[in-house]
């Protein structure tokens, strides 16, 4: 549903489910100072500076993903006090479209913690948008900037509201679709998919060798099928599922709420979805439904050299 879709975390605009564009807010020096630090500040969207930490400058790092997809990151880039001079005073200028730039790359992005420190260029592409990280040789930027990466694996570590869905890892075995239009977050254990009348809390167990899927499920699902408005069982494969419906009140307002079960020999999740409108039953559903485990990694990693 349209009225779930954000837009951007920046100015609020729509955002393009193909072609998106992600702003790291600060460099991580300086996001990691306090609040009063961070104040005293120079600069502005673009430029950042602060006695002691340095100066940075916003440049662009485009990211190809497979399926045709692209994420354009915004990242900083930790210049020398005569370069952020020379850049701030072309900003507006003719001349920047010949601004060329060398420093650090300052922000930690993932999947690629590395690119935090590495050297890197930068340099206008057009005269109406930032300058372009430019790679130097062999280097891990050079592999972002070339290479095609899983489109899931990306997206799905940019927490903020996506206007598309992506495959959230939950463990190393379970993962379950993060639709359009919610966030995603940890807390105390629970991985928790939240937007404007939409909520999401996934849990992973062990289960014991000695019990079945369909027992871990009774045990952990205790007294819903009492009070329950419905249910519904299903197989997929080795993968039992269960699901459970029905409506209480919160604030003195009505909430829905599924509570999903998804099993195997080796463990168990939990989805709880609970939304405003009844109508989005169907959404809670698929949901639940799209809880998948494969255990091929672990396998892999325990089978003999």
């Amino acid at each position: 549903m349209l009225d779930h879709v954000p837009g951007c975390s920046c100015c609020g605009e729509p955002l393009d489910g193909v072609d998106l564009d992600i702003r790291s807010s600060l460099p991580d020096a300086i996001l990691a100072l306090p609040a009063e630090q961070r104040a005293s500040a120079w600069g502005n969207s673009d430029f950042q500076r602060i006695a002691g930490v340095g100066g940075f400058l916003r440049c662009l790092m485009p990211v190809h993903l497979t399926g045709g997809a692209s994420v354009t990151y915004s990242v900083w880039l930790k210049l020398d006090d005569e370069q952020l001079r020379h850049a701030n005073a072309v900003w507006t200028t003719r001349e920047y479209t010949d601004l060329t730039l060398r420093g650090e790359v300052a922000n930690a992005i993932k999947p690629w913690p590395g690119l935090l420190g590495e050297i890197a260029g930068a340099q206008v592409r057009d005269a109406g948008t930032l300058p372009y990280l430019v790679a130097e040789r062999n280097s891990l930027l050079s592999r972002v900037l070339t290479e095609a990466w899983d489109r899931d694996d990306v997206l799905s570590r940019i927490w903020h509201p996506l206007p598309l869905s992506v495959r959230q890892q939950i463990t190393a075995s379970w993962s379950v679709e993060r639709t359009a239009g919610l966030g995603s977050r940890t807390a105390d254990g629970i991985m928790m998919f939240v937007g404007r009348g939409r909520t999401v809390h996934i849990e992973a167990f062990d289960t014991s060798k000695a019990m079945t899927a369909d027992a871990a499920i009774a045990e952990l699902s205790g007294g819903l099928p009492e009070r329950c408005d419905g249910e519904l069982s299903e197989q997929d494969g080795e993968v039992v599922r269960r699901a459970f419906w029905l409506t209480v009140v919160v604030d003195g307002k009505p909430q829905h709420e599924l509570h999903g079960y998804a099993a195997t020999s080796e463990g168990i999740l939990r989805i709880t979805c609970m939304h405003d409108d009844a109508s989005d039953h169907a959404w809670a559903r698929q949901v639940w439904r799209s809880a998948r485990y494969d255990n091929t990694e672990q396998e892999a990693s325990h089978s003999p050299v």
